[in-house]
């Protein structure tokens, strides 16, 4: 019998992360190590399990990236307390046995539905069964098991390596276990694995159940009974047992970069049941997608039905993307922070790609927008607007189109539509709850709001006179207009008012056809600005990406260059005080080779004191004269308040107290300085004098004047 063994030899997790790529033993090292070090109590499991898992066969299982698109239902919670009185309940007066009738008849054509589909999804399982496999059962194969005990770990579970998914110990791919072992131990399991996984005792200390190669337990695991642990090297010698040998494999790192990469060729693709999972490293594509679903109608993966995407980085602030190829329906879904606030946008793919024309709904981030603007509902003939709380009320606006013509290709508005929500500030026969524009018809219609305890609202239609006939005048002539009044007792509206609501609805219906055209433009532009969008794709770069940010490497590399250049100014010799005297008496040629004669030394340190008395004299010469002359200023000025205070204007003493208050501040800032520079002439010439009595070329003189002890 032929089976599969374990591999003669392992690459260590660190080349394993270098070469991205191993078999189940080595992937199981890389994550054990990862789980170890993150303090769980994680073992590598040596055992049996199914062909699929072995060969990382996952097109017979189901994707577990398909997002759930199920809708949440919220149920309201019933009343806490029971209402003390209730309706009685009409008398049900059908017949009980038709309804046992119907039951029943429902009932079989239900049971006979059921078994078409459940005979159906046998037969799909039958055809989805994996073949027979000879060597089942012998197939080796590692994975991980993590034990209570750490990390909030409170039940025992399997992680499978080449997915990273958890499973429970009853997992069905699993079929044997022969052995554990990590860092610390190797155990041999001596259970029967007949009944499952789940049967066995994962007590490693029970050596009933597991066989340990080295003898005890660890060090961590030890219990010293009777023995003093606070000397930690008597209380190992005494419970001294063998160790597993120090790890020499290289400390596992990982760059961001390489974290960043993920994938080796930065893209992933897996196939399972009737989806194909594609994965990308974040910048590898032009577009910045990182994840791609596709599911398909059949097992060749020739009938694609939806497809999910997912993108990041995107400056469009686009993130995920649904196709139905079937429904030939496109979703996009947006994060925050465009400029037109939209976060999802639906169309159907034969809708045009630049124009409004078409099949498309927006929806947008409304309380960002000044209009309030929720949602657009676009298609050829019909262009619906939807608000939220704004302040004139208006909570939708639907548009009519008729065809173009050859005379007049362009769609023409055929009725509007305005719906507002209710005032509750002026009467309900007074507060306009529908407005109808019947554009080719010239009329207007305006529906009220329902009065309490009314069935029925006002209403009132107008035709609109002709402008051309008048002269651009609004007249009024009674019989273009006609009204229902609800309340039988309420008086008839007065004609001037009626006038003015047809001058005031005749204005509003020009704006809004102005709005609706503008609103037409800004779409249109919106779409071509999208179709640029998808065609030309833009990234943008994290501001701390230094390999990616160009204007911030940039930056990093010149703030590197002017460290080196400091540096470098560092290291050059120090500047000599006596360097310009030197210059005057020798020329620049003079150098620091033998010591100067007393002479030449005494003219040389003399001029150096003399230059650096005069400097911090004319220096405090020159604070004190700017401080006299400002303090000067500031007192005049304060006479000249207190002379004219009670007759200046509210303006000239705000101005006065301003030019007061920066008079003061500089007079202060003076008066500091001048102090400070009192306090420090003294430290600076006793470090002049020091540096001149340490002078090399003024050895000679220095070792006279101590001689006869001149100071």
């Amino acid at each position: 019998m032929f089976y599969n063994t374990q591999p003669e030899r392992l690459m260590s997790p660190y080349t394993a992360i270098i070469r991205r790529s191993g078999n189940p033993f080595e992937i199981a090292h890389v994550l054990v190590s990862w789980l170890i070090g993150a303090g769980y109590d994680a073992y590598i499991v040596v055992g049996c399990a199914k062909r699929d898992v072995c060969m990382a066969i996952r097109y017979r299982t189901v994707c577990p990236d398909i997002p759930d698109e199920s809708e949440i239902v919220e149920e309201v919670p019933p009343p806490e307390e029971e209402p003390r009185y209730r309706l009685v309940p009409l008398p049900d007066l059908t017949s009980k046995y038709c309804q046992q009738m119907n039951k029943k008849e429902e009932d079989k054509k239900q049971n006979e539905l059921d078994k078409i589909e459940n005979e159906r999804m046998r037969k799909i399982a039958d055809l989805e069964k994996p073949p027979h496999d000879e060597i089942d059962g012998w197939r080796t194969h590692a994975w991980i098991l993590v034990l209570p005990g750490s990390m909030g770990v409170e039940e025992p579970f399997f992680i499978e390596p080449s997915e990273g998914n958890q499973y429970p110990l009853e997992a069905k791919q699993y079929q044997h276990l022969d052995s554990v072992y990590n860092h610390e131990n190797y155990y041999v399991n001596l259970q029967s694995c007949d009944n499952g996984l789940n049967s066995l005792n994962y007590d490693l200390s029970d050596i009933t159940c597991w066989e340990h190669l080295l003898a005890g337990e660890p060090f961590s695991r030890r219990q010293m009974v009777g023995i003093d642990t606070a000397d930690k090297k008597t209380a190992v010698d005494t419970e001294k047992h063998l160790d597993v040998p120090a790890s020499w494999v290289e400390k596992l790192d990982i760059t961001a970069d390489e974290y960043e990469q993920r994938y080796p060729g930065s893209h992933k693709v897996i196939h399972y049941k009737k989806v194909v999972l594609e994965k990308f490293s974040p910048y590898s594509q032009r577009d910045g997608i990182v994840k791609r679903v596709k599911i398909f109608d059949d097992y060749a993966l020739t009938i694609p039905l939806i497809t999910y995407e997912w993108y990041k980085n995107r400056v469009d602030k686009m993130e995920t993307v649904r196709i139905d190829h079937v429904k030939r329906q496109v979703l996009e879904r947006f994060g925050v922070g465009r400029r037109d606030h939209i976060i999802k946008h639906v169309y159907s793919m034969d809708a045009p790609a630049v124009s409004v024309e078409g099949d498309r709904t927006l929806e947008f981030n409304y309380y960002a927008r000044l209009d309030h603007l929720t949602k657009l509902v676009c298609s050829p003939l019909t262009f619906d607007e939807y608000y939220t709380d704004r302040d004139d009320r208006l909570e939708s606006r639907m548009i009519v189109y008729i065809e173009g013509t050859k005379a007049e290709p362009k769609r023409q508005m055929k009725d509007i539509t305005e719906t507002y929500r209710r005032n509750p500030s002026i009467p309900a026969k007074d507060d306009v709850f529908k407005k109808i524009f019947h554009i080719q018809d010239n009329t207007i219609e305006l529906f009220y709001h329902y009065a309490y305890n009314f069935i029925t609202n006002n209403t009132r239609s107008y035709i609109k006179p002709n402008l051309a006939e008048t002269g651009g005048k609004i007249l009024y002539y009674p019989e273009k207009t006609s009204g229902y009044i609800a309340d039988p007792c309420a008086k008839p509206p007065r004609p001037l008012n009626i006038y003015y609501a047809l001058c005031e609805n005749m204005d509003w219906e020009y704006k809004t056809n102005k709005h609706i055209r503008d609103r037409e433009t800004d779409i249109n532009g919106y779409l071509k600005q999208r179709y640029k969008e998808l065609t030309e794709p833009l990234l943008f770069v994290a501001l701390f990406d230094t390999e990616r940010n160009e204007a911030a490497k940039k930056g990093w590399k010149e703030q590197e260059t002017q460290k080196a250049e400091v540096t470098e100014r560092e290291k050059e010799a120090e500047i000599d005080p006596l360097a310009p005297y030197l210059a005057r008496m020798f020329g620049s040629g003079r150098g620091t080779g033998a010591p100067l004669t007393i002479k030449e030394a005494t003219l040389v340190r003399e001029q150096c004191i003399n230059d650096f008395k005069a400097k911090q004299l004319a220096r405090q010469n020159l604070v004190q004269e700017r401080f006299d002359t400002l303090n000067s200023e500031y007192k005049n000025k304060r006479l000249w308040y207190l002379a004219n205070q009670f007759i200046l204007t509210p303006e000239k003493e705000s101005a006065y107290f301003a030019a007061s208050a920066e008079l003061a501040f500089k007079v202060h800032a003076l008066e500091v300085r001048l102090t400070r520079h009192k306090d420090l002439s003294e430290p600076r010439y006793k470090i002049l004098m020091e540096y001149l009595d340490k002078h090399p070329l003024l050895k000679d003189y220095n070792r006279m004047r101590h001689y006869y002890g001149v100071k």
